[in-house]
């Protein structure tokens, strides 16, 4: 029946009563992410807002479910709600995170990047993940955290730390807010100090402002705020024309934010627009009469719709695992992965709520009646989870369809040789140190640092931060290293004696890989030649020798090394070398790397013969003795782990050429 006037519930009975609108908005906010996630035609640029708008409806709906037991005690009324959380999100995360690991230790190459992964699932579990991820010097958009199994329960992790703070002060507010005023004033005073957070980290601090709850706790508490308002009758609507002007405002501000969102103006101030957008809609939804349904309302409510509203949760765990596992084997650029992906995805996530979700929220046990029972059944499949996959990850070499598993082939780890090494006996070199400094490609030399220090016994000493490259010889070394880079050269220069020797290990050239080999080779080579700057590079490089110099210590630089269009870990099994990221091949012509190199061999000639206590070590020789340079050697054993780091039998094979340089250095002193 239509009824000119609707007044806004108050009653807990009509407040929980089922809104098929909300599901609508679930499955648009759902839609929204898994678009922007495949990247498809980037039709949503901004799509990655759709998690915010979970945030807000998640904050409305968890309060509305707290409003029916504020009756209860306080600590009934936390059991009681920490059951049914337990029971609604527990169960498929852990089954999906496990499913993950395995398959992961499965398909997923042993990378450096493949540590980073395990320790975000295993902060999954336990409900960290977004701290683990807000650690990483990696954001959200940037191309490795697509690699990432578990990035996505960062989002996870934010709303159920709020899950610990929410029920106390929604407690706080209905009990005490007739006799307390600061109980009016708490949720509102909170969200307001996490908005000025959000503002602030958003430019100062961008990975905490993007994942850690402070700066998101606003996002969660305005849909709360907006159910308090609404059930405290401030709203009420005559007719149904408020609720569509609502809606139409409401879609317009969230589709604003799919379109044109800003990724380095996020959080703040751009949830804002579709935080806004998500209350309006909301609103929209709850006011809604039923005998005055505009199309959009009608489009809301559809079963289709409100259908993948129900499978939300389900699709969030599984449409983000399925994506990075394919984009590591067979790539999900192919038409042929884009079309199954849709259908793999929904087929796990109905298979999730049918089969896992709802007979357990279902369920009439005592494992689903009694909170004790619930939360001690919890934290054992917690602990369980946790055990089984730290155990994955420990194991995963057993485990693994990869070739990368022969970790001693393939990673430049400080193994223990399985060769005989003999000892060199030299009066010149005994006691002697070598510091080493620079980026990842120092941590790429592990295997050989561990085999001079073995060989020559000297001590050797590594100071290693990655992306932080010292005398790159392409450009200037980054500033946002100048703390790390402080550091290592006060330590050196606390430690070295004369005679000692500095070797300045990093990437010194170009990256290859990522490029867009199909546009062109000769544009390609042309773009990666361009990017070579060496006038800032000869500046950053005399600030750094000038400085070692006075130490008296001997300077060692490692010239630019062969690189590579793909990687190798990526590209060496059947289920991942028809990947389109493994097309440019694995092979370059030596001519091409040389004109590559030729600018900063130049740059190293000069300083060179103004820095008398320079010594420059070239490995090219051993890694491209012909005309075509190979990721692997003759007998197929790989010189590269990946596009430009090499691996440990690549350390292995210029092993003798380096200790033999540094016995020429020390002996020539």
């Amino acid at each position: 029946m239509y009824s000119p006037s609707l007044q806004i519930p108050s009653s807990p009975a009509r407040a929980a009563h089922y809104l098929p609108g909300i599901d609508g908005l679930r499955a648009i906010a759902m839609l929204s992410v898994i678009v922007f996630h495949l990247d498809f035609l980037d039709l949503l640029p901004g799509g990655f807002t759709g998690v915010d708008m979970f945030f807000v409806i998640s904050g409305y709906v968890i309060t509305r479910a707290l409003a029916e037991r504020t009756h209860l005690g306080f600590g009934a009324y936390l059991l009681d709600f920490y059951r049914r959380r337990l029971l609604r999100i527990l169960p498929a995360l852990l089954v999906v995170l496990l499913v993950s690991f395995v398959v992961a230790a499965l398909f997923v190459p042993q990378v450096w990047l493949s540590n980073q992964n395990d320790q975000t699932g295993l902060a999954a579990i336990i409900g960290l993940s977004n701290f683990t991820l807000a650690g990483n010097i990696n954001p959200y958009f940037s191309p490795r955290a697509e690699l990432n199994p578990f990035l996505h329960t960062w989002s996870l992790g934010v709303e159920e730390q709020f899950y610990l703070l929410f029920p106390a002060i929604y407690f706080l507010y209905r009990r005490c807010r007739t006799h307390l005023k600061f109980a009016w004033a708490l949720l509102p005073a909170l969200a307001l100090a996490s908005l000025i957070v959000s503002g602030v980290q958003t430019a100062t601090d961008p990975l905490s402002a993007f994942y850690l709850l402070p700066s998101r706790f606003w996002e969660l508490a305005a849909g709360a705020l907006l159910f308090q308002a609404l059930g405290n009758k401030t709203l009420t609507v005559r007719g149904g024309w408020l609720a569509q002007v609502l809606l139409m405002a409401g879609m317009g501000l969230v589709t604003l934010g799919f379109v044109y969102a800003e990724r380095k103006l996020f959080p703040f101030p751009w949830a804002l627009v579709t935080v806004s957008g998500t209350l309006l809609l909301i609103a929209a939804v709850t006011l809604q009469p039923a005998s005055c349904r505009s199309p959009l309302h009608t489009l809301l409510q559809s079963p289709p719709l409100v259908y993948v509203g129900r499978l939300s949760y389900s699709l969030y765990l599984w449409h983000w695992p399925v994506a990075v596992f394919l984009r590591w084997t067979t790539g999900l650029e192919l038409l042929e992965a884009q079309v199954l992906y849709p259908f793999i995805v929904l087929a796990l996530a109905a298979g999730s709520y049918h089969w896992i979700e709802t007979p357990i929220r279902a369920g009439r046990s005592l494992l689903q009646r009694n909170a004790w029972v619930t939360i001690s059944a919890s934290l054992v499949a917690v602990g369980m989870t946790w055990l089984a996959a730290l155990w994955i990850t420990d194991n995963t070499a057993a485990i693994s369809l990869s070739q990368t598993r022969d970790s001693y082939l393939w990673h430049a780890y400080k193994h223990y040789p399985r060769e005989t090494v003999e000892p060199v006996d030299d009066p010149e070199i005994e006691g002697r140190q070598l510091f080493v400094l620079g980026d990842s490609h120092t941590a790429a030399y592990r295997t050989l640092l561990k085999l001079v220090e073995l060989r020559l016994g000297v001590q050797v000493r590594e100071y290693e931060h990655g992306g932080c490259a010292v005398v790159s010889l392409i450009g200037a070394d980054p500033e946002d290293c100048d703390a790390e880079r402080e550091a290592a050269l006060a330590d050196i220069e606390a430690r070295a004696n004369p005679g000692d020797i500095v070797w300045l290990a990093s990437l010194r050239m170009p990256e290859l890989a990522g490029r867009d080999w199909q546009a062109g080779e000769q544009a390609a080579w042309a773009q990666a030649l361009a990017e070579v700057d060496t006038t800032q590079a000869d500046i950053s490089a005399r600030a750094m020798l000038t400085r070692l110099a006075a130490t008296q210590a001997q300077i060692l630089i490692d010239a630019p090394k062969p690189l590579f269009k793909a990687p190798p870990n990526r590209c060496s099994d059947g289920f991942n070398h028809m990947n389109p990221v493994c097309a440019p091949g694995l092979t370059v012509e030596r001519a091409q790397i040389a004109k590559l190199r030729a600018p900063q061999l130049q740059l190293l000639a000069q300083l060179q013969r103004d820095y008398p206590s320079l010594h420059v070590w070239d490995p090219l020789p051993l890694l491209c003795p012909y005309s075509a340079c190979s990721a692997y050697d003759r007998e197929g054993r790989p010189l590269y782990d990946d596009s430009d780091h090499l691996s440990g039998h690549g350390n292995r094979t210029l092993e003798r050429s380096l200790t033999g340089a540094l016995i020429s250095i020390w002996r020539d002193i």
